[in-house]
């Protein structure tokens, strides 16, 4: 029994206790305002110098196995791009070449002679 009063004691104390201390931070009507909280890192005032910035780098390694099969890939590709833009364009666009490698000479009507590539006089 007595334990229950004691019990029952300390339980009103520790009641009456938070609520005076909560009267005492109370601002009457007001309610408390948040305190923002900064979450972003402050940057260090110094500058790093030259020593530490090639001590900080990150290795960048591109000499793996991996790494040279897909170059080789990728090289391959554009080559076989290349070719094919190259095959998909007339072997002789300009028609003034009448098929010859280079483009026939132009002579007058009396030195025209006739033609074995193309079949025409020029």
């Amino acid at each position: 029994m007595q334990k229950l009063l004691t019990w029952a004691f300390a339980s009103l104390v520790a009641i009456g206790a938070s609520g005076v201390s909560i009267a005492q931070t109370t601002l009457g009507d007001k309610a408390p305002e948040n305190i923002p909280v900064h979450s972003k890192r402050i940057k260090p005032s110094h500058q790093q110098t030259k020593r530490q910035k090639i001590l900080l780098k990150k290795a960048k390694v591109k000499h793996t196995a991996q790494y040279e099969f897909y170059a080789r890939i990728e090289k391959a590709a554009k080559e076989k791009q290349k070719l094919l833009k190259k095959l998909a364009t007339p072997q002789y666009a300009n028609p003034l070449y009448f098929g010859h490698k280079k483009m026939p000479t132009k002579n007058p009507p009396y030195k025209m002679k006739y033609c074995k590539e193309c079949g025409i006089r020029h």
